[in-house]
């Protein structure tokens, strides 16, 4: 029998998929790893590098019997080709499982139909890599160059027509257009979780990406100051095709900028009407940060400037007095 960890992650784990699948059809029992249940060999995934403690104390108490992988553990260590190219075991994860993953104030119904929805989607990468080498990105170490993964039809559940891609830079992949003319025409939901690098943008593909039915927003980055024109231009073209209500772009903070080129980036952006969300580097300790970063994506900015955001503006007010902020 195979039993299977997943460490820290709230969405199904695509490795452990991968895995269990390999050693389904190789006529094993596969399950996740149950107390008093003895195991031929354990396998671990850990997204989070926060989860290295629990990681190492598994590794202590089953020894030879488990192998522990995944982001949070080993950046370098893949699966093996023979379990990398299996189709994801999409019986793995049980409804009940995915919504204690799932956070926010909703019923219980709202939470297990969401549930639902996500074990029915298809899940995996039609390519790895990227052709950029940014510093804050572990994705350089993990994956490397940009090279071509799986299928779309090696990817897609039975259940619905719903795929989550975790192509690291889809449109950088010399086959983009070719792959969304396949998603058209098989008729697929998708969503590029990674998200688009708008730098990259082109008329063929932003008129290929307005011809599919997108899960969620068109999402994109713009991470750095230097990058500014080419992601304004890159806006320009994608909003000739796609309107910027379904659009989102990811602003990273706390990484080589400062707070008045955050400030910057973030009206930039809204001249174009396009909502931003901020993504704080390493979750870097910094009290205006946090506050501009719930500012932004609680969309308080609609309602008031920064500099009147009533708890960034306690916040100061404890600091003049001698308190400590609270996070």
């Amino acid at each position: 029998m195979i039993g299977l960890i997943d460490v820290d992650g709230k969405l199904p784990n695509l490795a452990l998929m991968k895995i269990s699948s390999f050693y389904k059809a190789a006529g094993e029992q596969v399950e996740f790893v149950r107390p008093g249940r003895q195991y031929e060999h354990i396998y671990a995934a850990s997204i989070f590098s926060r989860s290295k403690d629990i990681c190492t104390a598994l590794q202590d108490k089953y020894g030879a019997r488990i192998t522990v992988g995944g982001c949070g553990w080993d950046l370098k260590k893949d699966l093996p080709a023979e379990i990398n190219c299996c189709r994801p075991d999409y019986d793995l994860y049980t409804v009940e499982m995915v919504a204690k993953g799932i956070k926010g104030i909703m019923t219980r119904e709202t939470r297990l139909k969401k549930a639902q929805e996500i074990i029915d989607s298809g899940t995996g990468f039609t390519s790895r890599g990227c052709i950029r080498n940014c510093k804050f990105c572990v994705v350089p170490i993990k994956e490397g160059p940009l090279r071509q993964d799986q299928e779309l039809a090696d990817i897609i559940n039975p259940r619905s027509n719903v795929v989550i891609l975790h192509d690291n830079n889809f449109t950088a992949d010399p086959h983009c257009l070719d792959k969304l003319q396949e998603i058209r025409d098989r008729g697929l939901i998708v969503d590029i979780n990674q998200g688009l690098d708008i730098r990259l943008m082109t008329e063929d593909k932003a008129r290929a990406l307005s011809e599919i039915r997108h899960l969620r927003s068109v999402h994109y980055a713009w991470d750095l100051m230097e990058s500014e024109s080419q992601v304004i231009q890159g806006i320009k073209t994608l909003g000739r095709y796609i309107k910027t209500y379904r659009q989102m772009c990811f602003m990273l903070v706390g990484f080589n900028t400062s707070f008045e080129e955050d400030m910057y980036r973030f009206w930039r952006l809204r001249e174009f009407k396009i909502d931003p969300y901020v993504m704080i580097y390493n979750q870097v300790p910094d009290t205006r940060l946090q506050h501009f970063a719930r500012w932004v994506n609680g969309r308080f900015y609609k309602a008031c400037k920064f500099e009147d955001y009533g708890p960034w503006m306690l916040a100061q007010e404890k600091k003049k007095a001698g308190k400590k902020p609270a996070k």
